[in-house]
């Protein structure tokens, strides 16, 4: 669900385009998340869907024009424009755009747009020729020098039959940039960096060792700090859920390859480095010395093979190393175990410690490992302890970022 400081009221506006059936997907999403969604439609964006779908979905009357009763008794597209706290247009059309640029107010959503105080995000769709072409590429930038948000099209195929720039980028794309422009920006021209998910050792061309990690934390944790306006990269090992297409990520097997990229990205050598470092992946403490370069097989013999191991680097420890004594990146670690309470704690603050982190995040195996929930203890090196009881990630992500957030 939403985060309780989250804003909630948002006005979905629907131009004549192919895509706008996905549009209803995005309205579904935002009404699952507890968000208020009113609608507004223009004439050809009737053509594609009717209002009676989207009132189905949200629960609320459709506005279609600026001559309807209710519209000429209250002056609906004003009430709407002040109702609203994020306008988003998705699909907009070509059309729709170079109207906004101009200033028009002939349909109820430019008027709801001219008259509105909240942000505004646009999500264009459209023929690859269309959006390439220079007339709406520069009313974008008249756009973007306003202040309007956009949420980038993605490249495919279109229904036109070309095949480009052009397709309304996917509902839940849409929906995190709503969230961010719902949410204070407190990490706004921050960069976050982010491992997780587990890694994987070969033994032989076939098999690996690995863990029980799915990366849903660090997921959880970089979908928030998007949302709360930090510019996101992640580093992350074989996962199936899905990371916001705004996050820049790297894709790694093995703790040496994660190591290497982690520490290519925490001090690079032509830009600054991150404000804050979060190592949540679930990295393989060992490695097979010698992989088989073909399949291990059974013999008759019955002989087990035995398998020795090397140590792999200790990227937090790394990290922790390097950065010294300085104030910047912040670290923070994570620590699972499967013990009592007092033994996770200890782990914690040896951590800490050995380490040279600013924040340890503590937890039990049986509560994190491959769940939609957490529980947690968050220490820092100051001492400071807090524990967070069982909640979805996407909360305790949260709690995270703002310990983070006091360095």
């Amino acid at each position: 669900m939403a985060e309780a400081h989250e804003r909630r009221r948002v006005l979905l506006g629907v131009t004549g385009s192919i895509a706008a059936y996905k549009a209803v997907e995005l309205a579904r999403i935002l009404v699952s998340w507890g968000y208020e969604v009113r609608v507004v439609m223009t004439q050809s964006g009737q053509q594609f869907v009717t209002p009676t779908t989207f009132q189905a979905v949200t629960g609320q009357p459709v506005t279609t024009s600026l001559w309807d009763d209710t519209e000429l008794q209250t002056i609906g597209h004003i009430q709407l424009a002040d109702w609203a706290d994020v306008v988003v247009i998705a699909p907009a059309t070509a059309d729709s755009i170079a109207r906004l640029v101009a200033g028009f107010a002939d349909t109820p959503l430019h008027a709801i747009c001219l008259a509105t105080k909240a942000p505004l995000l646009i999500a264009p769709a459209m023929n690859v020729n269309m959006y390439e072409h220079p007339s709406t590429q520069e009313n974008i930038q008249i756009l973007r020098k306003r202040g309007v948000h956009f949420v980038d099209p993605g490249d495919g195929a279109l229904a036109c039959g070309w095949n480009g720039t052009g397709r309304l980028s996917e509902p839940h794309e849409i929906f995190y940039h709503i969230r961010r422009a719902l949410s204070p920006q407190d990490f706004a021209g921050k960069r976050v960096l982010i491992t997780t998910g587990p890694t994987r050792e070969p033994l032989d061309p076939v098999r690996f060792l690995s863990n029980r990690s799915s990366g849903k934390m660090g997921v959880a944790l970089a979908r928030e700090a998007f949302r709360r306006g930090a510019e996101v990269t992640v580093v992350h090992g074989p996962i199936s859920v899905k990371l916001p297409e705004s996050v820049a990520a790297f894709g790694v097997e093995t703790a040496q390859q994660m190591f290497e990229e982690t520490m290519e990205l925490a001090f690079p050598s032509e830009t600054d480095p991150p404000h804050v470092i979060i190592m949540a992946a679930a990295v393989s403490d060992y490695r097979i010395k010698d992989v088989a370069k073909s399949k291990i097989k059974k013999t008759k013999s019955k002989v087990v093979p035995q398998l020795e191991l090397k140590e792999n680097p200790d990227i937090l420890a790394e990290l922790g190393k390097k950065r010294g004594s300085k104030v910047h990146p912040v670290l923070v670690g994570f620590a699972v175990e499967t013990g009592e309470v007092d033994d996770l704690l200890n782990e914690v603050r040896k951590k800490l410690e050995t380490k040279n982190a600013d924040l340890i995040v503590g937890n039990f195996a049986q509560d994190a490992l491959d769940q939609d929930t957490n529980r947690v203890w968050i220490v820092d090196r100051s001492g400071r302890q807090e524990e967070i009881a069982t909640s979805y990630k996407s909360r305790i992500a949260n709690k995270i970022l703002d310990a983070a957030l006091r360095f």
